[in-house]
């Protein structure tokens, strides 16, 4: 119980810390980001959004998102192969308001995505489908950013008015926030569906946890007694259990580690690779 309080403590103070850098009235990323550079124009939200050089990453229009922003992706692709997706796990309070708030609502009123259909599958098809569709003249990925949905909600606090929604940012937050958010088991859908940043930190993620010297989750098979309560707790709906034996679906972990702190034989651990006989 003290590491599942610790844990929960330390993901809680992390979102707090992304709320502070990314979403006005803090903006600390863009801030600080000012000591070295005055932009030209004034401050708005897209300045640090990671999804704006994603979206030119094809076409080779990458100066357009502008420094702030690509200077963002890059410390977040540096430390997604660093580290692993811990910005998604740690320190996203998009992805974290829905997480905690679906605890709230019954677990047999709540959708469980990973007994329906293959979420991995479609959440790389739909990120290969982001990155291509620039190419055919489709520009409005803030359309269908819960990114720019959250940061909207923030206006609400800070001017104590409802912000403009367009129809297409009101279906976003329908599907966000209700559908894949608080009515899905772990609150975490959209994440698992329609985040490209999300699907781009694991996919660096995938790409180097075969590197021993860097920290990855791993799962020590030998120790597992099959109690699933890794599978139970996962947000992102990413462990399986098969004959009283645990895997870890990299593609969409979001090293939250709320398995490894729950886990009663100390079966999960992230870190580097080590004397470790357990199947990842």
């Amino acid at each position: 119980m003290h590491e599942v309080i610790l844990n929960r403590c330390r993901r809680i103070f992390g979102y707090i810390v992304g709320l502070l850098l990314f979403y006005a009235p803090f903006e600390g990323f863009a801030r600080l980001f000012r000591l070295f550079y005055l932009p030209a124009r004034r401050y708005s939200f897209h300045e640090p959004c990671f999804r704006i050089p994603l979206h030119y990453l094809l076409d080779g229009r990458m100066d357009l998102a502008g420094p702030i922003s690509l200077t963002g992706i890059a410390l977040l692709a540096l430390s997604a192969l660093l580290l692993g997706p811990l910005f998604c796990g740690r320190l996203c309070p998009a992805g974290a308001l829905t997480e905690y708030l679906s605890y709230l609502v019954p677990r047999k009123l709540k959708i469980d995505w990973s007994r329906h259909v293959p979420i991995t599958t479609l959440r790389y098809g739909f990120f290969i489908g982001f990155l291509a569709a620039i190419l055919v003249g489709i520009d409005e990925h803030c359309s269908y950013c819960n990114f720019a949905v959250f940061d909207s909600l923030t206006q609400v606090i800070r001017y104590q008015r409802l912000p403009y929604y367009s129809l297409s940012l009101l279906v976003n937050f329908l599907v966000w926030f209700v559908i894949l958010g608080v009515f899905s088991v772990g609150g975490r859908g959209y994440c698992n569906f329609f985040c490209p940043v999300g699907a781009m930190n694991n996919l660096l993620y995938v790409l180097r946890k075969r590197i021993p010297f860097l920290p990855r989750l791993k799962v020590d098979n030998d120790k597992c007694v099959g109690c699933g309560q890794c599978v139970r707790v996962c947000p992102m709906r990413t462990m399986k259990l098969k004959d009283k034996k645990v895997a870890v679906d990299h593609w969409r972990c979001i090293l939250c580690q709320d398995c490894q702190a729950v886990c009663p034989k100390k079966t999960i651990s992230y870190g580097r690779e080590g004397n470790h006989h357990g199947k990842p």
